[in-house]
């Protein structure tokens, strides 16, 4: 291309986008593109590249021409070939190497672990409260009430120094799970072990913690989600630590972000066997229903995550009629270049086979991102009131006064 074909007038561009010129200008000033100078310092003029790269996303639609946000981060980075890393270290190999709470530490900028203990008081009080709720509430909102519940229990919770903001992510994480109905007795003091026992009646068998412990690993935190961009809000206007993780645990649980492993648990459970599954899947394609669990809108092959979850699924246990109806969901679904299982899938078929409790994939999706949104609050505090955004007003004509 020319340096002369590069540049576009407002009007080619108004027009390359199909908008007017002041839905145009309304872009420029809120930052989703620049406008440069002409040679005679007066006009306007695009760039071709810019405007065709916003133009291709507001073409696809969907989440592609959704308004993108950019943030510097040090914690998370995602390879759309198929890796994710957490400070430049490889989510995978952690979940097979590492522990809930040195990953955490890892997170949050700690040289080292240090115990993950609520204070009585806050035990008491979260014990209380979500005990008040009906016998049918589900245990995601349990959490949410609790995490509520213990922070009027700390009078010093707007204090943002970040070895403060640490220990109340530490005791309010242990609070979130100790807070909970015991199910069964923990097998030892770890995260993956206290959240064990509230999510099933029975002991984990040998590879079960293991699979647990690399699940809240792998869904710490994935780079800026909706429920980690509306906690960076949170903390960006200063919301103590506590509403920094209540924003996360609320907008993690939309059925399209956190809570879509009760749909996948529900897909799960319905074929009577692996011969089944072809019937199950083409009903819910001739429904138009959208099969929950396959896919990602950032990988473009396997999700890492999913990878491993799986791969730990088929440990656990002696192989049965859940094993077979996994993998023939995988490969109906997959066929002839179909969509990948995504760590959704993985992560409601860990808790499926291991007899959890209905629901139990959203609480170990979002204890675990409770980390990593606690991170980036982390990252937050120092920037203070950075977010801004704007509405570009599309209404009636605004009548003079």
């Amino acid at each position: 291309m020319s340096q002369g074909s590069r540049w576009l007038t407002t009007a080619q561009a108004a027009e390359r986008l199909g908008v007017k010129r002041e839905t145009l200008y309304a872009y420029v000033s809120r930052g989703v593109l620049a406008r440069h100078r002409g040679p005679d310092k007066r006009s306007s003029r695009f760039d071709r590249f810019e405007v065709e790269r916003l133009a291709a996303r507001t073409r696809r639609g969907g989440r592609a021409g959704s308004l993108e946000v950019v943030i510097d981060s040090e914690l998370t980075m995602l390879d759309p070939a198929g890796r994710l890393y957490y400070r430049g270290q490889d989510a995978a190999e952690l979940a097979a190497t590492s522990t809930v709470e040195n990953v955490a530490a890892l997170l949050w900028g700690l040289p080292a672990p240090a115990p993950w203990e609520a204070s009585p008081v806050a035990l008491k009080v979260g014990r209380r409260a979500q005990a008040a709720l009906p016998a049918s509430a589900r245990v995601i909102d349990r959490v949410r009430v609790i995490v509520a519940a213990v922070a009027a229990t700390n009078p010093v919770r707007d204090d943002r120094r970040p070895a403060v903001v640490v220990e109340v992510a530490r005791s309010l994480i242990a609070a979130a799970i100790g807070c909970l109905p015991e199910l069964s007795e923990p097998a030892s003091t770890a995260v993956a072990a206290r959240l064990w026992a509230r999510l099933c009646a029975r002991k984990p068998r040998r590879g079960e913690l293991r699979a647990m412990n690399a699940a809240l690993i792998l869904l710490m935190d994935h780079e800026l989600p909706a429920s980690t961009l509306a906690a960076r809000i949170a903390a960006s206007v200063w919301a103590d630590p506590y509403l920094v993780a209540l924003t996360g645990l609320c907008v993690g649980g939309g059925v399209l972000h956190g809570a879509i492993s009760s749909a996948v648990e529900a897909l799960l459970l319905e074929p009577a066997g692996a011969d089944d599954v072809p019937r199950v899947v083409g009903e819910r394609l001739r429904r138009g229903e959208v099969l929950p669990g396959f896919g990602h809108a950032v990988y473009t092959g396997t999700d890492p995550r999913a990878e491993v979850l799986l791969g730990l699924v088929r440990g656990m246990g002696r192989r049965g009629t859940l094993d077979a109806v996994i993998d023939g969901l995988v490969s109906v679904v997959g066929a002839q270049g179909g969509p990948r299982p995504n760590v959704d899938f993985g992560l409601a078929s860990f808790g499926v086979k291991a007899g959890f409790t209905s629901g139990s994939g959203e609480v170990i999706f979002l204890v675990a991102r409770m980390v990593g949104v606690l991170a980036h609050a982390l990252e937050e505090y120092p920037h203070r009131q950075r977010f801004r955004p704007r509405a570009l007003y599309t209404g009636p004509p605004v009548k003079p006064s």
